[in-house]
């Protein structure tokens, strides 16, 4: 590793100036028009979008052919850094108003289209047509439009947007050695107007140091002599920026923090943890080693009613692992807290299966996992945001317990004891259907069943949480579905979890009878 950034070192110092001017994040607050005001009639709108979970950008051309006809253009890009590339189609064949007809339309590619930004309000668009009679070029461009209420910075908390909460991490910077003296810190503090991150150094050297996020440069830190003979360097970051700090144009999360000279690592966050622990490899506040499993499912609340959590210790003849996992819940920050302390953050990002977040300890530590330093065996486990209390369960005092698998569904659950009887709403297809769901949590099994009375005779789909789960026929006044884990003759085998789930009796796309378990 410190090879790998001696060799980045010198790269990067030959361009310092262009990596910390230009390495700005496009947000959704660069939606806008955006145009060249040397060619004021024409421009472009631009829109930052999801499309398939993923950031995407949709822009439409409004200009001429060349013969002075009006001819917009349009594409969904790619964002890659400060540029965005759109390959772009011309829709042919439509009419105004009601003689429009959908079904004459044809898309006709036309060509590339780059945008490249400089800030929030200046850039560049070129092109490279394929459609025959247009030449290649590039024009400057600038906003002349922008979303009321957004202020674009290109930064990190310009990012997250919506999904802000407030949150402080503080994690230590470990000494590699060649200065047993030297400690620092890294300081994230997440609020509502803000975001600040920065980096203090202390009792190294005089001199230049550089700091490396995730094997990335992000800047210079003087380390200077005080008062006293102490010496202390450091670097802060804001978005919004202010002046006197860099724009926070990166996500610290996650990532391991070196500080370096001459490619040599003085400090790093690699082998700390969040939150302030005394550092170091590994743990004695660790659960023991061992050969064991304990999974178990933690108590929704009630204010992010599809949401899960999920704690999870391993424990191994040489390692320690545990992990708590979120899902189904708003992107964004979460508190884990262990007796009321706080001993990590998950975020929750958008993946193609849906919004998920992890946060990983393993003690020895090992890279990209935090130290566990602390032992979740009969504690409180917490998740929270803010002030609001999400999801909660007491982890079992003894290894083994919990959901741990073995010959059942696996579809999750909570292994505290839980009945829950709620009834169905009817939709109004069929005004007489009526019926009620039963979820039963013990120490030894799970039991889920379905009840419909007064259904029209046909064949009908159970659906829980958007995914069909059987099918099943009705030919009697009452009709009853019924779920266990471990299964049972009798019963089909509970391998899904229906807690905080929509729960539907469907026939084809209709919904007849739904209801929350919850």
């Amino acid at each position: 590793m410190k090879t790998t950034k001696a060799f980045i070192y010198i790269l990067i110092m030959m361009a310092t100036s262009w990596v910390q001017a230009n390495n700005l994040i496009i947000t959704k607050s660069f939606t806008g028009g955006w145009y060249d005001p040397a060619k004021n009639g024409q421009g472009f709108l631009l829109e930052i979008i999801k499309s398939n979970n993923q950031k995407m950008a949709l822009t439409t051309w409004f200009t001429f052919d060349t013969d002075g006809n009006q001819y917009w253009l349009i594409g969904v890009g790619e964002i890659t850094g400060q540029s965005i590339n759109f390959q772009m189609i011309v829709p042919e064949g439509g009419q105004f108003g009601d003689l429009h007809d959908p079904n004459n339309i044809s898309n006709t590619p036309w060509g590339e289209v780059q945008f490249n930004f400089t800030d929030c309000n200046n850039g560049t668009v070129s092109w490279n047509p394929t459609a025959s009679g247009f030449n290649a070029g590039s024009m400057p461009v600038t906003r002349n439009t922008i979303i009321n209420n957004l202020n674009c910075t290109g930064g990190w908390f310009d990012e997250l947007g919506d999904t802000i909460t407030e949150t402080e991490i503080i994690t230590p910077l470990l000494s590699t050695g060649l200065d047993a003296d030297a400690n620092g810190k890294t300081k994230y503090e997440q609020r509502t107007d803000r975001i600040d991150y920065s980096v203090e150094i202390e009792d190294l050297p005089v001199g230049i140091y550089q700091l490396f996020v995730g094997d990335e440069f992000k800047g210079d830190i003087e380390v200077v002599t005080l008062t006293g003979g102490s010496t202390e360097g450091e670097i802060e970051f804001r978005d919004p920026v202010e002046p006197g700090k860099l724009l926070l144009d990166f996500n610290p999360h996650n990532q391991i923090i070196d500080i370096t000279q001459n490619g040599l690592v003085y400090l790093t966050s690699e082998g700390s943890t969040s939150g302030g622990n005394n550092g170091g490899n590994s743990s004695q506040n660790a659960p023991p080693f061992g050969d064991s499993e304990t999974e178990i499912y933690m108590t929704n609340t009630g204010i992010i009613p599809l949401g899960q959590a999920k704690a999870e210790l391993k424990q191994r003849a040489d390692r320690v692992d545990f992990q708590i996992e979120l899902e189904d819940v708003p992107l964004g920050f979460y508190d884990f807290n262990v007796d009321g302390v706080i001993q990590g953050v998950v975020e929750v990002v958008q993946t193609p299966t849906g919004a998920e977040g992890e946060l990983e300890f393993r003690n020895p530590i090992e890279a990209g996992k935090e130290l566990l330093d602390f032992n979740p065996l009969g504690a409180l486990l917490t998740v929270t945001q803010g002030s609001d209390l999400l999801f909660t369960v007491n982890f079992p005092e003894t290894p083994g317990g919990g959901n741990n698998g073995g010959d059942t569904g696996g579809g999750g659950g909570n292994n505290q004891q839980i009945e829950i009887d709620v009834d169905f709403t009817n939709t109004g297809v069929d005004a007489d259907a009526s019926g009620s769901v039963d979820y039963e949590v013990r120490t030894d099994r799970r039991d889920f069943k379905v009840e419909v009375e007064d259904l029209t005779l046909g064949t009908y789909q159970l659906v829980v949480g958007g995914q069909v789960i059987t099918s099943f026929d009705v030919n009697t006044d009452e009709t009853e579905l019924e779920f266990r884990d471990p299964v049972e003759p009798g019963k089909l085998l509970l391998d899904f979890d229906p807690l905080n789930q929509l729960i539907e009796i469907k026939q084809g796309s209709t919904v007849y009878l739904s209801a929350l378990l919850q």
